[in-house]
């Protein structure tokens, strides 16, 4: 029995740098994944969105400040002066909605923070 426990505290112990290693990479991957899938089509896979028709995502100071704005947007969709954005909060789960959104905050020369599943849950309406 003390085998057993020495040889899993072992693999625990080999295991668990990997898995957190891999956590954020693995959900910002699922962020844009999903991004390219149903976002780049507006906003293109470079975040730089097509001027007079769609806000560029990449170093947009609204994208890096508040996330829960941002959160907001995702969830509900938004109308400004370049038309609207759909809502999100009907296709995508709180998990989904939390990788798009730091893929988005973090991605290409953004530096926002991350967005975490219950940061969103908190926001959904």
């Amino acid at each position: 029995m003390p085998g057993l426990v020495l040889i899993l505290s072992l693999v625990a112990f080999w295991m668990l740098p990997q898995a957190l290693a891999q956590g954020p990479e693995a959900f910002f991957k699922e962020g844009k994944k999903i991004f390219e899938e149903t976002c780049a089509d507006c906003h293109l896979r470079s975040g730089k969105g097509l001027p007079a028709k769609f806000p560029a995502l990449d170093g947009n100071p609204f994208i890096v400040g508040d996330p829960a704005q941002v959160i907001d947007t995702v969830l509900n969709g938004r109308k400004g002066k370049l038309g609207q954005m759909p809502t999100w909060k009907d296709t995508f789960n709180d998990r989904q909605l939390a990788s798009i959104t730091t893929y988005v905050r973090q991605g290409w020369s953004n530096k926002g923070s991350a967005v975490t599943a219950e940061m969103v849950k908190k926001r959904r309406k």
